[in-house]
């Protein structure tokens, strides 16, 4: 959802900046041929049976009593604010956990095996890919990370840069062997070991008719717009392409074909444009998703634009 707090493309959306967008059409496309079930938390008809209010946000601080207004908050784990000021409005908080990429400025990047840690992300500096099948990257998420987060009072994660092992796998198959399956035995690991835990899979479409059964929630970033260029500080916006949004709700139905499970959707844009912001929140709706619309760093407090 989501991108890392320093590290815009290491979401679900990372291949963006990993390979060409030809390249990144024909991995959705793999997936698709990949996805076919779905797990618990659902609703029975084509939309929630309550439309949920959530945010994402990686800023260090906000105003805990207007994050505590969502039904879902997700947070930076350095965020410096009061955890239990947002829980104690009836938020579910939940933490960013990146599974297949890590920065280099994370303060548990000291702590990752060296021979876990691989090539940095060319699109963007400052973060590394993990080889998912070392065993020390297991132990290091379940036995450090995980419970460092639940003891700051997080009670969910978003696990983001689900995408990055099968990419890996499919750039080199005999190399990078096993991948997409250790991401998938890492995922219902944590499921297994922190039950108690809400977890989001951001995109991951390859991975979902694997781990359906151990999330809760679906979140697709990047559905409807992205992010298209930017100049200095400035980011620019714009709509994806008609056969692109079909080909990823393609992966979705397929993925959720059992059973559903609330799709939260995270898209981009400039937050001065109102009217185009209004118009994203209809469409997700009208999906049957429960939106929130941000600016690409996700530093800022975005309101829905009133009715």
């Amino acid at each position: 959802m989501t991108v890392h707090p320093e590290n815009p493309a290491s979401s679900g959306t990372a291949i963006i900046g990993a390979c060409t967008r030809p390249m990144r059409r024909t991995i959705l496309k793999a997936c698709a041929a990949l996805v076919a079930a779905t797990p618990a938390w659902a609703t029975s008809g084509p939309t929630p049976k309550r439309r949920l209010r959530w945010i994402a946000f990686y800023g260090q601080s906000a105003d805990e009593q207007v994050l505590s207004t969502y039904d879902f908050v997700v947070l930076d784990h350095l965020f410096n604010g009061s955890i239990d000021a947002v829980a104690k409005g009836g938020a579910r908080v939940c933490s960013y956990l990146s599974l297949g990429e890590i920065r280099v400025s994370d303060t548990f990047h000291d702590r990752v095996d060296p021979a876990a840690l691989l090539e940095e992300n060319p699109a963007w500096p400052g973060t590394r890919r993990v080889d998912v099948r070392q065993r020390s990257w297991k132990d290091l998420i379940l036995g450090e990370v995980i419970p460092s987060i639940a003891g700051k009072g997080f009670t969910g994660l978003l696990l983001d840069t689900l995408d990055t092992p099968p990419f890996l796998e499919q750039r080199d198959p005999n190399g990078n062997r096993g991948m997409t399956e250790a991401a998938v035995d890492l995922v219902r690991t944590i499921h297994q070991k922190y039950p108690d835990m809400l977890l989001i899979a951001n995109r991951g479409y390859a991975l979902l008719p694997s781990v359906i059964d151990s999330v809760d929630i679906v979140a697709a970033e990047s559905l409807l717009t992205t992010v298209d260029d930017r100049q200095g500080e400035e980011y620019k916006y714009k709509w994806n392409e008609p056969t692109e949004v079909a080909l990823q709700l393609s992966l979705l139905a397929r993925a959720m074909s059992r059973r559903r499970l609330p799709v939260l959707s995270l898209d981009y844009w400039d937050p001065d444009d109102i009217s185009s912001i209004s118009k994203i929140y209809l469409r997700q709706r009208e999906l049957g998703h429960s939106p929130y619309v941000a600016t690409r760093m996700l530093d800022k407090i975005i309101p829905e634009p009133p009715p």
